[in-house]
């Protein structure tokens, strides 16, 4: 099975080459707002959209117009063109919306070379800078196919596409796990195994809040500013990177202690317009973390089963089958017919499992992954 994988590293630009990347971040963003503007107004007057084809071909006649964008390399610009188009035909389906205006105060400027760049041992070649240093930890696997340039803040990191075949080996189901995830604890899985919440958030909000503050009384548009502002950033990416090596850490683990994983199909979106729970919701990544261990199940040869949302996982009686009202604030499932009393997430992953068992076992075991809409097809059977 051919897959892709990408490994991000962190670049050391001198001052020079700093400013040739904020160069080419820059017109990578002054391209794709450009683009969302004549798309906005071509659709107004005619009910249609631009694509790749015609954004690409008029990209000549934007260097002319617009002559440093000739400091970018042009493939990257084209690119560019390639990415909005993505993300228009993406914005057709009801998961992803239109795409939005990028902006330069973020400090997240991006822009990707397909070919012309070159890796060293020390170094990665970035066409139209040159040779930047870099700090490679760690070895890649497979060929690479291309580079991203981006952009966090005041540092910039060189992420690499790789390509890789991996052997192809059969599945098991002799170890399958249900997980409930959840705020007071982040993840309850049916083996009694409990993952707590480590609330990243929580941990630096009092700082963020103070910086925030602090940035709120900065006149707009000075120096002062924008340094107050790379301090804020730095705080939101010390969060971001605490979440991300705490996901990666729990997926990889549960991917290679069970023969699969089921979860619930949870409304995620829906959920986040409780404004009691929101930032909540957010700290814990849920999404993300289903997203992790659905690409490393696939990459493992491991079963990943996302039951329906409306299924009353937390209603029900894992003993005896009983449902019953269960508001969010009773934490312990009693049954008034077995008697049992268990915590209730554990409760729901139990029967979250035997969800995904039955389904697996109904679709047979095979070397594939069936898909959601087979796997409703062999329920029906």
């Amino acid at each position: 099975m051919l897959v892709q994988k990408g490994f991000k590293f962190r670049l050391v630009p001198t001052k020079e080459q700093k400013q040739k990347l904020l160069q080419q971040g820059g017109n990578a963003r002054f391209v794709w707002n450009y683009f969302l503007k004549i798309n906005i107004d071509y659709y107004k007057e005619t009910d249609k959209f631009k694509f790749y084809h015609e954004l690409a071909v008029f990209l000549p006649k934007l260097k002319k117009e617009y002559p440093f964008l000739k400091e970018s390399f042009s493939q990257s610009l084209q690119m560019v063109a390639r990415q909005f188009d993505k993300a228009l035909k993406d914005s057709f389906t009801k998961e992803k919306g239109f795409p939005s205006f990028k902006k330069k105060n973020l400090l997240s400027d991006s822009f990707t070379c397909p070919q012309k760049w070159r890796l060293g041992k020390g170094f990665a070649f970035i066409p139209k800078i040159g040779e930047v240093r870099w700090i490679k930890h760690r070895a890649m696997q497979g060929k690479p196919k291309s580079i991203t340039i981006s952009q966090d803040g005041g540092r910039w990191y060189c992420s690499v596409l790789c390509e890789y075949d991996i052997e192809e080996q059969e599945k098991k189901t002799d170890n399958i796990v249900g997980i409930d995830v959840g705020l007071k604890e982040f993840a309850t899985l049916s083996d009694e195994t409990a993952v707590s919440n480590p609330k990243h958030l929580k941990k630096y909000e009092e700082k963020l809040v103070s910086e925030q503050r602090r940035l709120n009384k900065k006149q707009k548009g000075s120096k002062n500013r924008f340094k107050q502002r790379i301090k804020v950033k730095k705080i939101h990416t010390k969060i971001k990177n605490l979440r991300q090596d705490f996901l990666h850490k729990t997926t990889s683990n549960m991917i290679t202690k069970y023969d699969g994983v089921v979860l619930e199909d949870l409304n995620v979106k829906g959920m986040m317009k409780n404004h009691l729970l929101a930032k909540s919701i957010a700290d814990v990544s849920w999404s993300e973390f289903t997203r992790q261990l659905e690409y490393k199940a696939k990459w493992n040869f491991k079963y990943f089963v996302l039951i329906e949302r409306f299924e009353p996982t937390s209603k029900t009686c894992s003993n005896c089958g009983l449902i019953q009202d269960m508001p969010l604030g009773k934490r312990q499932f009693n049954c008034p017919d077995c008697g049992i009393s268990i915590d209730r997430d554990l409760n729901a992953s139990i029967n979250i499992c035997r969800l995904g068992q039955s389904r697996i076992n109904a679709c047979g075991v095979g070397s594939k992954e069936p898909t959601l809409k087979q796997e409703k097809e062999c329920l029906v059977d």
